[in-house]
């Protein structure tokens, strides 16, 4: 696939990056680890060597992914083991907390705190509400990433611009965390509710973009509060293109059959097989499944979409007016949105098997809610209990636990190894 082009001006000038772009969605994201380790290790070694990712692109646990891949870009050979090894040892309770003290400020949670001291002996100083305590998790993100690496990796060039996004919560709008070389944003989007911010890198970034709303607590950066970046821009394409990117990996985490709608229940009436239907009223757990289902959409297939449609019109207008009409396109149009229009060669992987219920599975084998402790297991189990099969969604997002991790870490894997050669036909380009 392919879409908006440079000019063969600023193409002689410099060699084609090559992005990733990381979605978000919990605990879904140690699939990203099995298709980055599949490129890292399984793969032909002259492929192998030409598979860089100079822009990196994350959002929520795609953001925690991100940077920690933007971290280790100058040690591809480890880092997609590195990466994985990680998601496969993890614990819930090395995630986040619920004890009596969460349950305790429950009510608060509920009814809105008075200021911002109230939460800190619960949850940690600049952590604003959210169900969990997730001290663990600030913890692993702190230690797991060395991130000093980020700013060494973009000087030294292997790295030309990383970018997580987190959604503000003030104003609805989603901001783009963005560190480059020289501290510089190219135009951005056009669009009110994007804002670019040059910045480097820290751990409270990559937090910022994974604070599930209500679950994980909101985010103090510099001043402000964000919550998950997947509230606006779950898969970030079009910050990737912004940076310079002339082809993109995309990792999505939805299966291409899961409903993208938030999971809208069948009308009563609706005289098909009942297989979707919902005999009595649903749980708050199915139906916060299917909220941050509907908050977390994938728009991944509507963006690439829209890509291709740019590239067909490049490609039209050349075979109508010559090689020059990207150049006369480009001069034409910068001026409205502050960049070229250019080609990005651009290729999809994502599940084929539905992740949610790959985490119905797990639960139902037991082991996982043995280890998450006296009060988080019961409550897996409870929201297992609550939905049936359909009861996944919120399960996939919370199950932290390296049975379940490395199930889906292994899933990654057999799904790159079925695109192997699609993967191969990419980085040739």
């Amino acid at each position: 696939m392919s879409s908006m082009h440079d000019t063969n001006a600023v193409k002689r000038k410099r060699a084609a990056l090559s992005g990733l772009v990381l979605s978000g969605g919990g605990a879904r994201g140690c699939y990203e680890a099995g298709v980055i380790k599949y490129i890292r290790t399984e793969l032909p070694p002259r492929t192998r060597t030409h598979a860089r990712f100079e822009i990196i692109c994350g959002t929520s646990v795609g953001a925690i992914n991100a940077c920690f891949l933007a971290a280790s870009a100058h040690q591809p050979d480890v880092q997609g083991h590195a990466l994985a090894d990680i998601w496969e040892r993890l614990r819930i309770d090395g995630v986040y907390h619920l004890g009596p003290r969460e349950l305790w400020n429950l009510p608060r949670f509920l009814l809105g705190s008075r200021g911002r001291g109230e939460l800190d002996d619960v949850i940690g100083p600049g952590r604003l509400g959210g169900l969990l305590n997730t001290s663990p998790l600030e913890q692993l993100v702190r230690r797991g990433t060395r991130w000093s690496l980020i700013d060494e990796n973009l000087q030294s060039g292997v790295l030309h611009a990383v970018c997580v996004n987190a959604t503000h919560v003030a104003s609805g709008k989603t901001h783009s965390f963005v560190h480059t070389k020289d501290g510089r944003v190219p135009p951005w989007s056009t669009d009110p509710a994007v804002v670019a911010r040059a910045v480097k890198l820290g751990p409270e970034h990559a937090l910022a973009s994974a604070a599930i709303p209500w679950i994980f607590p909101c985010v103090d950066v510099d001043g402000h509060v964000y919550a998950d970046g997947g509230l606006k821009l779950n898969t970030p394409i079009s910050p990737a293109i912004r940076l310079g990117a002339d082809r993109l990996l995309v990792i999505g985490l939805r299966a291409k059959e899961e409903p993208t709608d938030g999971g809208m229940l069948p009308r009563v009436d609706d005289p098909g097989t009942g297989a979707d239907r919902v005999e009595q009223s649903p749980s708050a757990a199915f139906l916060l499944g299917k909220i941050l289902n509907s908050f977390l959409s994938d728009k991944t297939e509507y963006d690439l979409q829209r890509l291709e449609r740019f590239n067909a019109l490049l490609a039209a207008g050349e075979r109508a007016y010559g090689d020059g009409f990207a150049d006369t396109l480009a001069a034409a149009m910068t001026s409205n949105r502050g960049q070229t229009y250019r080609k990005v060669e651009s290729l999809l992987v994502r599940p084929f098997e539905d992740i949610a219920a790959v985490a119905v599975k797990h639960l139902r084998l037991g082991s996982v809610v043995a280890r998450a402790g006296p009060v988080v297991g019961p409550l897996l189990r409870r929201i297992g209990g609550s939905g049936g099969d359909r009861a996944g969604d919120l399960l996939s997002y919370l199950l932290f636990d390296g049975e379940y991790t490395a199930d889906l870490v292994a899933m990654g894997m057999r799904d790159a190894d079925a695109m192997r050669q699609k993967l191969i036909d990419f980085f040739a380009v």
